[in-house]
């Protein structure tokens, strides 16, 4: 890791530090961040052209971009409907023999 990279992560924890505790609408902004973030990034790993931007239009206001495909929309409601299942199944306390 390079130094400046380290210091900017350094700097970034220190603010998170200084606001806590954290108010539930501060943790919900970070999560939805974190899940935007997450779901761009896998999808872009797997050939997925959205933007940043774009993905975050998809899962938040649900427009469909032009000149992009239904299957990279697919992809990014996709992930995100996986993640919500793990959140409700962990949720729910379930356990799967399988898993």
């Amino acid at each position: 890791m390079n130094q400046k990279l380290l210091q900017s992560i350094e700097g970034k924890k220190k603010e998170l530090d200084r606001l806590r505790p954290l108010s539930k609408s501060i943790l919900e902004k970070l999560r939805e961040q974190f899940f935007l973030e997450w779901t761009y990034n896998s999808n872009a790993i797997e050939g997925n052209t959205l933007s940043l931007h774009e993905t975050d239009l998809v899962l938040r206001q649900g427009i469909t971009i032009g000149n992009k495909s239904l299957r990279e929309h697919f992809e990014v409601l996709n992930h995100k409907e996986g993640i919500d299942f793990i959140e409700n199944t962990i949720k729910k306390k379930k356990i799967f023999p399988s898993i």
